[in-house]
């Protein structure tokens, strides 16, 4: 127990060496001791130590002043290393504020050393995604340490120990000052010239050295460049400095096992950042590694379950893309590995907690869900190893365990479900777990709650009297909600395929009234969730009956769907315009309501404008290739006009008011003619298939028995008023039939058509290199010549030259013909993969 005479006005005291004896003499009474530690905590002794570390108060700068400084940083980093309560407690903003304030080129080294520790042990025990965001001048502090004892570190042999484990603590820092994506960024500009040249500097002395040290050094450096390295920065690399990437692979062949993961991990985060400049050499080069290591640590004592979770990490970026590699992990065996592995750690009711458990379960989920994203005999094999119980036990879990790196387990598990639920046959048989609806929509509904007395402390502020409850709750003060969204997006990723129509588990994830939690996450600001949240709606949609697409309809509403397909994310515009295309499929019902809540003239300038932004980022040519744009966006533009010309499909294939409408639109018409011309088969094939619904008539669209029947649920207004006009301007309209008006009136909508140049785009479509492309061009152009008589302007513009007064008789034939066919409607939904 603290003894009578307490320490802390011996901390306080003007005196430096009564000062730095009282640090002395509570840094012995407390290491090892957590109720002494606690005791302390409460009588307040965190501040004081902050007080020291920080200078405040005293301008002593004498030797004696700066040790103490050293000993409260021992101190501080000793009660981090406590169990989880009482670090939380030491988790404060003045904490980590006087303790990045210290991160300095010009700070002692032995201060630097052990706020580094202190700094480090914080965050492991609970990592911080917002740290870079809340201390914006973080990245160059730590960028500023690595330049300043590098050169320390490379010229002076006196100090080359200190500065070596200097570099190695700042290198271990990195990742957890910002393990987001988005936090990530931050780092990246300022840190990754400096850890690039020492990480190709220690790789040329680590070969004479050859020391512990300067090893560790070596493979801390490599992890942090894997970590802040991007897409720009390693492109760039591996086209300036190929000899680098060369050097790595030599890595691999390392003795220290340390080393060759690190190099591995490397190697692994130029693949995902690069494009043209790494194949799959790199990737099958890696293999090797990966397998002797994982095979390695499954070959010890305990089976694998202290495994570097590195290893899954690594493998998992290496799988990720399919192909030659995952057909080699395949072959080695990996998914049973893996499965081996991962099964030691699995939650038997709430988690243990234990941060490399955690770890290693998120690493082995997420390798398995890197596997099942290409075939589906990988997803078979994956789910008769028995994963889909590890999932179904890790979503059991659910908000039992608030430690932040379970997190990362259950946004790992959510993909695997994703993964596995992209083969239409499992989706069928194999999901039947009632766990996976519970545990997914448990985690999709989740808000982090804490309780007032756990998670908040009084603490003063500055410029007031009183102490005030500060609340310590990760999630909300450094950036838990952040955390929160990434696990309700991976649940609604999860959710996705899970509710298609012939999913076992769509009812009973309807049952549980999860559609206000989707629309909820169509509104949220985050875009992973927004984005993930209109694709379940589009596949909720994705469906004949009738009854829940109108309950869907309702809850979205018309002015979140149309706000949704001008989002600024291009895939959250795909997805909603996929969910329209959806919605209206195979019914006239939904295309009504579509336009009458939208506006015909404001849904076909969307339409249109979705339609032109190929043409901005694409340039096209006579031959229908493109060149210039970027890859990605050019992909993401592809789907959009994709997604937009089935739109209008399925609008050409309902009643003919809706035909007219389409037709009524030129300017359309001619983004469509473009459109044919176009590199994708599938934008093609739309383009050919909205020719065929619009030249197309229905056999209910004539009643025999009258030749003037035109009853209002068939035409429009317009259609109407051409009828009119043509049996009025007819010398003998008396006896013109019913299906004689309608063969002039698709006459006319034809000779449009034609006059913007379809019919030559169709011309050129029967050489097509895609079948479907051109079987469907022969009907495109059968209903054309049929509708204009079967006279058309070839290439060179010859006039029609057969008799007019023949065209009345042929076209009534030829329309009479089609109307005898059995018409193939194309009423193709949108279902993500």
């Amino acid at each position: 127990m603290i003894s009578e005479d307490d320490l802390r006005p011996f901390l306080r005291a003007s005196n430096k060496g009564v000062q730095l004896n009282a640090l002395r003499r509570l840094k012995n009474s407390v290491i090892g001791h957590s109720d002494q530690k606690a005791l302390y905590l409460d009588r307040g002794v965190q501040e004081d130590l902050l007080a020291i570390i920080s200078g405040s108060g005293h301008e002593d700068s004498s030797q004696v002043a700066e040790d103490c400084r050293v000993q409260a940083a021992i101190v501080l980093g000793s009660f981090a290393r406590s169990e989880s309560e009482i670090s939380r407690r030491l988790l404060t903003d003045s904490t980590l504020s006087t303790l990045v304030d210290v991160l300095s080129p010009a700070t002692n080294v032995l201060l630097l050393l052990a706020t580094l520790r202190t700094l480090t042990t914080l965050l492991t025990a609970r990592p911080i995604p917002t740290l870079v965001d809340r201390f914006p001048n973080l990245p160059q502090a730590l960028a500023a340490l690595v330049i300043h004892h590098s050169v320390l570190f490379f010229k002076s042999k006196h100090e080359s120990q200190r500065d070596t484990l200097v570099l190695s603590q700042a290198c271990t820092l990195v990742p957890l000052v910002a393990p987001s994506h988005s936090s990530t960024l931050l780092l990246a500009p300022y840190l990754t010239p400096p850890l690039v040249e020492l990480v190709h500097a220690t790789v040329l002395l680590n070969n004479a050295a050859n020391s512990a040290a300067s090893s560790k050094l070596q493979s801390t450096a490599i992890l942090a460049l894997a970590h802040v390295i991007t897409k720009d920065a390693a492109e760039k690399l591996a086209r300036e400095a190929p000899n680098f990437i060369n050097t790595l692979i030599g890595l691999l062949r390392g003795a220290s096992k340390d080393t060759r993961l690190s190099a591995a991990s490397l190697l692994a985060s130029f693949l995902r950042n690069s494009s043209s400049n790494l194949t799959n050499n790199v990737a099958l080069v890696l293999v090797p590694t990966l397998m002797k290591l994982l095979d390695d640590a499954i070959a010890d004592h305990d089976g694998g379950r202290n495994c570097d979770p590195r290893i899954l990490h690594t493998l998992a970026i290496v799988c990720a893309d399919g192909g030659v590699v995952s057909d080699r992990c395949i072959e080695a065996g990996l998914i049973k590995k893996i499965v081996s592995v991962i099964a030691l750690v699995v939650p038997n009711g709430p988690f243990a907690n234990e941060e490399a458990d955690a770890k290693l379960l998120a690493g082995g989920l997420l390798c398995l869900s890197a596997l099942g994203q290409h075939k589906d005999n990988y997803r078979k094999s994956i789910i008769d190893c028995g994963t889909l119980s590890i999932v179904v036990a890790v979503l059991s879990t659910g908000n039992k365990c608030s430690d932040p790196s379970f997190r990362e387990v259950q946004i790992a598990a959510c993909h695997v479900l994703r993964s596995l639920s992209r083969s239409v046959l499992l989706l069928r048989t194999s999901f039947v777990e009632s766990g996976v609806v519970d545990g997914v929509v448990d985690l999709l509904s989740h808000r982090t709650e804490h309780d007032d007395d756990d998670d908040k402390v009084m603490l003063p502020v500055q410029g007031q009297e009183q102490e005030v409850p500060v609340d310590l709750a990760p999630s909300k003060q450094f950036g838990g909600e952040e955390q929160d969204l990434e696990v309700r997006s991976a649940a609604m990723a999860a959710i996705c395929n899970l509710v298609l129509e012939f999913s076992p588990l769509r009812k009973p994830i309807l049952d549980h009234e999860i559609l206000p939690l989707i629309v909820e996450g169509a509104r949220s600001d985050y875009a992973p969730l927004r984005l993930n949240s209109v694709w379940a709606l589009k596949h909720m949609v994705y469906s004949d009956d009738m009854e829940t697409r109108a309950l869907v309809l309702d809850q979205v509403g018309f002015d979140l769907l149309i706000r949704l397909c001008q989002d600024d994310e291009l895939q959250v515009q795909e997805q909603a315009l996929d969910f329209i295309r959806n919605l209206i499929s195979r019914s006239e019902r939904f295309i009504d309501l579509l336009i009458a809540n939208v506006g015909e003239a404001h849904l076909f300038d969307m339409l249109e404008q979705k339609l032109s932004l190929m043409s901005s980022s694409e340039s096209f040519d006579a031959a229908g290739g493109v060149s210039g744009g970027s890859r990605v966006t050019g992909r993401y533009y592809s789907e959009i006009v994709i997604a937009a010309l089935y739109i209008l499909v399925h609008i050409a294939a309902g009643l003919d008011r809706h035909r007219a409408a389409v037709a009524e639109h030129e300017q359309l018409l001619r983004k469509i003619v473009q459109l044919m011309r176009h590199k994708r088969n599938e934008i093609r094939l739309a383009c050919v298939w909205i020719i065929i619904n619009l030249t197309w008539m229905e056999d209910r669209q004539i009643d025999s028995s009258s030749s003037t029947s035109t009853s209002s649920n068939v035409f429009s207004v317009a259609t109407a008023a051409a009828a009119v006009s043509y049996i009025t301007s007819s010398s003998s309209s008396s006896s013109i039939s019913g299906e004689a008006v309608l063969a002039e009136l698709y006459k006319r909508r034809a000779q449009v058509l034609v006059r913007l140049g379809i019919r030559e785009q169709l011309e050129n479509l029967k050489q097509d290199s895609v079948l479907d492309v051109r079987e469907k061009t022969k009907t495109a152009i059968y209903q054309v010549d049929a509708l204009v008589g079967n006279v058309l302007t070839s290439s060179a513009g010859n006039n029609y030259s057969e008799p007019q007064q023949q065209h009345g008789q042929s076209i009534e034939s030829a329309v009479g013909k089609m109307m005898r066919l059995r018409r193939n409607t194309m009423n193709q939904t949108a279902m993500c993969k």
